[in-house]
């Protein structure tokens, strides 16, 4: 599993989770959670998106 998959399987269990909690902060804490592991996943998809454009350039 890549690091970005990883990633958005997390972000895919915790929003889960939140949908299966009845407390109202630990749902929020939790879809917090889930879009900051998307994030990361975005990150390191951007990064490597620029690391390819630059490779294809030079």
């Amino acid at each position: 599993m890549s690091d970005t998959q990883h990633y958005r399987f997390q972000s895919e269990q915790a929003r889960r989770l939140a949908h299966q909690v009845i407390d109202a902060d630990v749902r929020e804490k939790l879809l917090e959670m889930a879009d900051e592991y998307g994030r990361h996943a975005d990150l390191i998809e951007a990064k490597a998106a620029e690391r390819m454009a630059e490779a294809a350039a030079g």
